[in-house]
């Protein structure tokens, strides 16, 4: 009988501020509504965006960076859940390269082994706002863990975006002097197999409120501390979001 392969998804960025944990909350949000069955880990240590919000939906906090605690990333696909999710906090691509490599940055040939041993796919899911650095981490991510045992999502963050192949130059790449520049990472995605999708902007007053109150998307539409209209932006800014995953879905363990 063949075994079952289940799905580990890392949420990744060499640049901080990004919009990991923003795009982890959702997601989560969207396994719950869906009574999907996860495994949920936030690596940032005790500051967790993620673990604050859903620690009742037994989200569990480590720390990458330290060695003590390092293990429980490859450690966590022991489990009988389908899915496993990780938020990883910015430069992870060097602490996973020590769980079980050289930790260089640069080789993570066992810990990819370790995982197709165990029957574990891995998704990395890179998240992009408008400058070079994020659009270079998904180039270095590629360089380390590369296409063949990997599926890669790129979510492009339009929190300030208005003009989407405009706003990302690093991402789609532009004109210098008449020479094309930039755009490699984006190219080598799409195709190796991989898959883009945008992640919806919330309005800054709004989002600052959701996050003082420290609430899961999913209570926002009735909660009496925001406004009519601030539950609604919310309400839209899901619906937007469940429809951006469509061409991910496999990648992020939702079918």
């Amino acid at each position: 009988m063949k075994q079952a392969v289940k799905r580990l998804v890392l949420i990744v960025s060499g640049k901080g501020g990004v919009g990991k944990t923003t795009f982890a909350r959702l997601l989560v949000d969207t396994y719950h509504t869906r009574k999907i069955q996860a495994s949920l880990f936030d690596a940032d240590g005790q500051v967790g965006g993620l673990a604050r919000t859903y620690q009742d939906l037994g989200v569990l906090f480590y720390d990458l960076r330290q060695e003590r605690e390092r293990d429980t990333l490859l450690n966590s696909i022991d489990t009988d859940k389908a899915v496993i999710l990780h938020d990883l906090p910015g430069g992870s691509r060097f602490e996973i390269s020590k769980i079980i490599d050289i930790g260089d940055g640069k080789s993570v040939e066992g810990f990819l082994t370790a995982l197709t041993e165990n029957h574990v796919r891995l998704t990395l899911v890179h998240l992009l706002d408008h400058e070079i650095e994020s659009a270079q981490s998904v180039g270095q991510y590629l360089e380390t863990f590369g296409t063949d045992l990997v599926n890669h999502v790129a979510v492009l963050n339009l929190r300030e975006s208005r003009d989407l192949r405009n706003d990302f130059p690093y991402w789609y790449g532009h004109e210098v002097s008449g020479q094309r520049r930039y755009g490699k990472a984006r190219e080598r995605i799409l195709s190796a197999g991989g898959v883009e999708i945008t992640m919806p902007g919330l309005h800054a007053a709004t989002r600052a409120k959701v996050n003082a109150l420290n609430l899961r998307y999913a209570q926002c539409l009735k909660h009496p501390d925001l406004t009519i209209t601030e539950r609604s932006a919310v309400s839209r800014f899901l619906r937007d979001f469940h429809k951006s995953l469509t061409p991910a879905a496999t990648f992020l363990g939702l079918e």
